[in-house]
């Protein structure tokens, strides 16, 4: 193959890399996702409250997970939507409430809604083991925006930051309960910054390539012209006429 097609194909693989783009593993794909979504960022502000043997736990900023891990010598439960039992979890297996409302709703990034905990659910829990550590991490709708539109403060003063809300996610260890309390931040987006559709997105990412494979084509057809056919000696001039031999 020649040099010039070696610059081709690896001009081609570049194109393919950059429309294509890494897939996440375990994605999420939301018919309608929430406006701005890069904007907002989840923390936990107070830890778990009162303080649990043996229990931590961590948010993704973005708001796509909650974990706890439970390394203590107590049987943890995590309560739902309304107050059921949704995860169960020792330091040695995790377990999942089958007939929890919570279970169905947090399989979706988004909902229309989240019911409030008005009560407990009186069904007994059907538990089904998803783990052999006492780590358990899962979407949770309380610490991510679940609304289509901005928040009030956001949609009159989006180029600052604001405080949503706090979110609280509700749990017992040995039936005694705790909470994970934590907060929903909107970090400001620049007023620069324009709102590009996916398809335009991904137009310009195709354009940006296309440039790429172009650009490197010319390069390597400059190239090949001005390097010397192979088997074939340069020419430099007339061969110089033998002296004149003496007399």
């Amino acid at each position: 193959m020649s040099r010039a097609a070696n610059y081709a194909l690896a001009a081609l693989t570049v194109l393919a890399t950059i429309v294509a783009g890494p897939v996440p593993a375990g994605a999420h794909a939301p018919a309608q996702p929430v406006p701005d979504a890069a904007y907002y960022r989840s923390e936990i502000t107070g830890g778990v409250t009162p303080a649990t043997t043996g229990v931590t736990a961590r948010v993704d900023p973005g708001g796509e997970w909650i974990e706890l891990s439970n390394a203590g010598p107590a049987t943890v439960v995590v309560l739902g939507y309304t107050g059921e039992p949704y995860l169960r979890m020792t330091a040695t297996g995790a377990e999942e409430n089958e007939l929890s409302q919570t279970t169905y709703l947090n399989r979706a990034l988004f909902a229309d809604s989240v019911p409030t905990a008005a009560g407990t659910s009186s069904v007994a829990p059907a538990w089904k083991q998803i783990g052999a550590t006492g780590t358990v991490r899962w979407h949770d709708h309380r610490i991510h925006w679940m609304g289509r539109d901005r928040p009030p403060a956001v949609a009159s003063d989006p180029t600052h930051q604001h405080l949503v809300g706090n979110w609280i996610v509700h749990a017992t260890a040995d039936g005694t309960p705790f909470e994970v309390h934590g907060a929903l931040r909107w970090i400001g987006k620049p007023a620069t910054a324009g709102s590009t559709s996916p398809v335009q997105a991904w137009l310009l990412t195709l354009l940006a390539g296309m440039a790429v494979v172009v650009g490197m084509l010319t390069i390597a057809l400059i190239r090949a012209r001005r390097r010397p056919t192979a088997g074939r000696r340069p020419v430099t001039g007339p061969a110089p006429s033998p002296a004149p031999s003496g007399s």
